[in-house]
């Protein structure tokens, strides 16, 4: 054994450890993990067999040469691609292998672990799920067992012991202790350091799809609706937002919320015109408001995950949102709130004004080439008119619409299974083939009907339901909540939602149980950590600077005020003069604090009490004691130790078993027949002396075990 593979093989497991994340981050291929895994193994291999052959400096010149038209066409790909992290992702791996295999000078190990720390960064950088946590933790350690012992066998190999004694190199330095106050002291001063410091509200380096809940995974809800794609979302508990209510709800009632409005159907499609959205400006300060400001109104805080949209999910009740970072957003002729930038990859978190009833910031098609047939009422055939005039028949616009709703509601079924369903007109094959179909085709089905009678309608998507939390109070709304409903205009009414889809298939809410619990309590710790790490921003730094700032206070406050009567109020006689009772002025004259005499008795309490704890602990350390404890580490360096067996044989064995503390046993034992047979009280220099003998035996023990642990390495013949 030599340093030089010790080393090796320290620097080849932290290079292993660091890019795991990386592939599940969807900012490094598999196949390039793969390979760069292999490469380490390899290396690990090496190392372990003492290999002296490494790469020289010019082999390291020719593979840099090699590299660089690699890496040119590596990052012109990747910027197009938008994701230009990932071109330095490749060189920093491809330097860590090179760097692996050329170790030869003590500076080679401090570059090499530099370019580690770099990946290391790129790795939690481009995480946002909250199980990075467990490999920054994992890493931490890891780092800090390397440095340490690093730090060890460079300090035996600059003595010269690994000539003199192999075994140095093989015997394990005391780092329990050390590493875990070493670690507990790096969280203590990152978490304040993380609540102070300045941050981004993402990961400063975002890959494709970054974060578990990413736009990679994200199915159900998105800006693109078509028949054809059947699938089931009923199984997907992915969450897609949290909405928090400033006040508790008894009973929340329907839970909507709005993410888009389409206008246009034609091919089976429902298409949204955004290009037709007009700009919303805020008009106090961060509030952009939908609707007038309500009566009576209640506001929540909704953290939404990143999704497959531009729209920002709403409740349908909102009549105002603030938000932050945003100067301003768009709205479509559907009343649905747009962002200025594309698909994001971090939650959003924002606050809204909720009215007690819908707010639908819709408005008729005032464009002059726009009209009912342009919207999608030529997409209902023949067929699907006659039905709609059969069914609608007459009345007023109401009526005929509530006639149209009850119809569907009643007469059709809901299912998810639409295999073999490949006709030309789907709409036309579930009213009148199938007589069944999934949320989509209902509202579908309604407003194309409408718009074939003349009444204005829009085919919107979005949430329906949510789940509550009681875990943080809570409503947390999945995936599996996604839904599509219909709004319609009518005269008297103006803009109405209405849903056509029977009950049964619309989102409900999970069944209570274990199952359940444990979803919410991973989901508990999932919204902790996206509250308070990825979303935390500078609003929130405020708060908890002046939360901390009022608790100092109120303590400080409390400290003072300890002690003193409470203020009695003044006396006013008919004059209006103020009089004080003479204790009040004796105070007052002489400046008297009545709190600090309790204050400073406080303060000896508790020095008596750190005192007592002390001098008790030594007290209750007798030589009985010690010799029990003498017994039991002999046990546990595998003697077998009789209940009978004398004082002077347990003296014996441990000088026998522990050669290094021959002298610290002898006065133990001693110490201990003076106490137990002599039934003589020790002196109190005697128990400091026994707990002294007491902690050199203990520590002596724990040297040889952790020698006896090792293998042995046999020196050079």
């Amino acid at each position: 054994m030599t340093f030089a593979r010790e080393k090796r093989m320290l620097l080849g497991w932290l290079a292993l450890l660091a890019p795991i994340p990386l592939p599940f981050n969807q900012v490094l291929e598999w196949p390039a993990l793969f390979l760069y895994c292999l490469a380490v193994i390899y290396f690990l291999q090496r190392a372990d067999a003492d290999n002296p052959s490494w790469l020289p400096d010019w082999a390291l010149n020719v593979l840099g040469l090699a590299y660089l038209p690699f890496f040119l066409i590596d990052i012109r790909l990747t910027f197009v691609r938008s994701s230009p992290v990932k071109a330095l992702l490749h060189l920093i791996l491809f330097l860590v292998v090179v760097k692996l295999f050329s170790i030869r000078h003590e500076k080679d190990k401090w570059h090499l672990m530099v370019a580690i720390f770099f990946v290391f960064v790129g790795a939690m950088a481009t995480s946002s799920h909250v199980t990075v946590g467990l490999y920054l933790l994992a890493f931490l350690v890891a780092g800090l067992l390397a440095l340490a012992r690093l730090a060890h066998l460079h300090v035996v190999a600059g003595q010269g012991w690994a000539q003199r004694d192999p075994e140095a190199l093989v015997e394990r330095i005391p780092v329990r202790a050390p590493l875990l106050a070493g670690t507990l002291l790096v969280l203590l001063v990152a978490i304040p350091l993380f609540a102070a410091m300045p941050r981004f509200r993402e990961p400063f380096v975002l890959g494709q799809g970054a974060g578990v809940s990413g736009i990679g995974r994200t199915t159900g809800f998105s800006d693109s609706v078509d028949l054809d794609l059947t699938t089931s979302i009923r199984g997907n508990r992915n969450v897609a937002m949290r909405v928090q209510y400033a006040e508790p709800i008894e009973n929340p009632g329907e839970l909507r919320f709005k993410g888009a409005t389409f206008e246009h159907y034609e091919n089976r499609r429902w298409f949204r015109r955004l290009q037709r959205s007009r700009l919303l400006q805020p008009r106090e300060g961060r509030v952009f408001r939908l609707g007038p400001p309500p009566r009576e109104s209640r506001s929540a805080e909704i953290f939404l995950e990143p999704l497959p949209s531009v729209g920002l999910v709403l409740p349908s009740e909102t009549s105002s949102l603030e938000i932050d970072f945003f100067p301003s957003l768009g709205l479509d002729p559907g009343g649905a709130v747009l962002l200025p930038v594309g698909q994001r990859r971090e939650t959003l978190r924002y606050q809204v004004e909720l009215a007690p009833g819908p707010v639908i910031a819709a408005q008729l098609d005032t464009h002059p080439e726009s009209d009912l047939t342009a919207l999608g009422a030529d997409a209902a055939t023949p067929r699907m008119r006659e039905l709609a005039r059969s069914v609608m028949g007459e009345g007023s616009p109401e009526e005929r619409l509530d006639r149209l709703e009850e119809h569907l509601l009643t007469e059709y079924a809901y299912t998810t299974d639409m295999l073999g369903r490949t006709g030309e007109s789907p709409i036309e094959d579930f009213l009148f083939t199938f007589r069944s179909g999934h949320c989509e085709f209902f509202a579908t089905a309604m407003v194309l009907m409408l718009r074939a009678e003349g009444i204005p309608a829009r085919f919107v998507t979005g949430f329906l339901g949510a789940e509550f939390n009681p875990l943080e109070s809570y409503y947390i709304v999945r995936q599996q909540n996604a839904h599509a409903w219909v709004e319609a205009f009518t005269p008297s009414r103006g803009w109405q939602i209405y849903d056509p889809t029977p009950p049964e298939g619309r989102p409900s809410l999970s069944a209570r149980g274990l199952k359940l619990f444990l979803t919410q309590l991973v989901d508990f710790v999932t919204f902790r950590w996206d509250r308070y790490v990825l979303t935390y921003g500078a609003e929130d730094q405020r708060s908890f600077f002046e939360k901390l700032r009022d608790r100092v206070s109120a303590v400080l406050t409390w400290w003072r005020n300890l002690g003193k009567e409470e203020e009695k109020p003044a006396r006013a006689t008919t004059e209006g003069a103020i009089v004080f009772s003479d204790d009040e002025l004796t105070a007052q004259d002489t400046g008297w604090q009545p709190g600090l005499p309790i204050q400073i008795a406080i303060v000896a309490l508790l020095l008596g009490l750190a005192v007592a704890v002390v001098y008790r602990r030594r007290l209750a350390f007798r030589g009985e004691t010690a010799y029990l404890g003498l017994r039991s580490l002999l046990e546990r360096a595998g003697l077998e130790i009789e209940d009978n067996s004398p004082p002077l044989e347990i003296e014996r064995l441990a000088l026998a078993v522990f050669p290094g503390a021959a002298l610290p046993v002898q006065r133990l034992v001693a110490l201990y027949l003076r106490e137990s047979f002599a039934q003589r009280d020790l002196t109190r220099e005697e128990r400091d002396q026994l707990l002294v003998d007491w902690r050199e035996i203990r520590s002596e023990a724990r040297t040889l075990g952790r020698r006896a642990s090792q293998p042995r390495v046999p020196a050079p013949a």
